[in-house]
C-alpha cells in the first residue's frame, strides 16, 4: 500500500510511541505491531487488492501493489 496518496493523505501505520511508521501502512500496522500477525501472504494480497479497489485504483496499480508484497521485510524468510 502506498504510505501517502493525494486522495487518502497519510496512510502510514503507527509505532508503539504513537509516531508514524516509515515502513508500514495503517491497514496492517498499528501501535507498533502487525494487526494480524498470523495473516498469510495470500490473505494480505486479498486485503490490499480490496483496499485499492475501494479507492478506485486501476487494475494495473493493484497488480503492481500485490507483486511488491513478497519483497516486503514481513514476507521475506
Amino acid at each position: 500500500m502506498p504510505l501517502a496518496t493525494k486522495e487518502a493523505g497519510d496512510c502510514r501505520g503507527s509505532e508503539a510511541d504513537g509516531s508514524r511508521s516509515e515502513k508500514w501502512c495503517s491497514l496492517c500496522y498499528q501501535g507498533g505491531a502487525f494487526t494480524s500477525p498470523g495473516m498469510t501472504l495470500s490473505q494480505m494480497s486479498d486485503v490490499v487488492d480490496q483496499a485499492l479497489r475501494e479507492r478506485k485504483s486501476s487494475a494495473m496499480f493493484r497488480w503492481m501493489a500485490r507483486r511488491q508484497l513478497p519483497r516486503l521485510e514481513r514476507w521475506r524468510a
